[in-house]
């Protein structure tokens, strides 16, 4: 893809993207710092073209986008957004498109903080354990998570759809959803667990704390062998056989045998929090950078 146009305003700042389809990336910002009235951008970006919509009252944590041309943005206070992307060329157009919905039992349990796109099933998760299915207009309660009898902040969730999933706790524990009920997950080591993917062979990639990256399924775990490089993952994604991990200062690459950091120029300004995989390539994003690993090489987007 080439260089995105300039697409951020001064007080944009990107909490979550998407790349649903080649040579399209979503961006989901929040608008300053005004946690009292929070306000929020979300932005279609194809390659010269940029279509955008706000929304304000709750503040956005997390967006996701499939193929077929709807995208969610989701609000920690249960603000739920669906638009048209494929349709939405034009800020009207996207505008036109815009359905709001509220989970109100958000007040009463605890924020929101991840939405993605499970197959066709679009599921959200938060920080008491709440996990919501959300279909023809309603949030549907999935059992709630809890490990020993006690409530654990949901950080990432990774699946083939809301019957067939796993997430991740900072508590530091995984555990798998059956479509009935949770299993915990036998994982090595008791540090924070903050992102999950699905990998192409079905098995699933954690980052977390403390050099955490472990790699299986059900109760089958590697924990990766490190040099003590003293980094906290935030975001993971895969491309072909590589596994991506996001810390403050950079990325990683696991190719199968050893963690190698990526090569990224350090003449540039860049921040590395979230990484998605899409059509294109696994996209790092996170503040006011939005950067591009194609083919095993970074480039700048923004």
């Amino acid at each position: 893809m080439n260089p995105f146009p300039k697409v951020l305003k001064r007080l944009d700042y990107i909490q979550e993207g998407a790349n649903p389809a080649s040579g399209v990336v979503l961006l989901g910002c929040t608008v300053g710092d005004d946690y009292d009235n929070p306000d929020n951008r979300v932005l279609v970006v194809r390659d010269a073209a940029v279509a955008a919509f706000s929304f304000g009252g709750d503040e956005l944590v997390s967006i996701d986008a499939g193929a077929g041309g709807t995208g969610y943005a989701l609000g920690e206070n249960g603000t739920l957004i669906s638009f048209d992307w494929l349709g939405g060329t034009t800020d009207a157009a996207l505008a036109q498109s815009l359905q709001r919905f509220s989970n109100p039992a958000v007040e009463d349990l605890g924020p929101l903080r991840r939405l993605r796109l499970l197959g066709a099933d679009v599921v959200c998760a938060g920080s008491v354990g709440q996990v919501y299915l959300f279909a023809d207009g309603r949030f549907a309660a999935l059992p709630q998570l809890t490990v020993e009898g006690e409530d654990v902040t949901i950080e990432d969730l990774a699946g083939a759809s809301a019957s067939d999933f796993m997430v991740v706790t900072s508590d530091g524990y995984g555990a798998r959803f059956d479509g009935r009920a949770w299993h915990k997950l036998d994982l090595p080591g008791n540090s924070s667990l903050n992102t999950v993917c699905r990998l192409p062979d079905g098995r699933f990639a954690i980052g977390g704390d403390n050099d955490t990256l472990l790699i299986g399924a059900a109760d089958q775990w590697q924990a990766v062998a490190t040099d003590d490089m003293e980094r906290d993952y935030w975001g993971i994604a895969a491309e072909g056989d590589a596994i991506y991990l996001a810390h403050v200062d950079g990325i990683d690459t696991y190719d199968g045998a050893s963690l190698q950091p990526l090569a990224i120029a350090k003449r540039q300004k860049n921040e590395f929090v979230v990484l998605r995989s899409g059509p294109d390539g696994v996209w790092s994003l996170a503040g006011r950078s939005v950067g591009l690993i194609a083919g095993g090489r970074w480039q700048v987007m923004v």
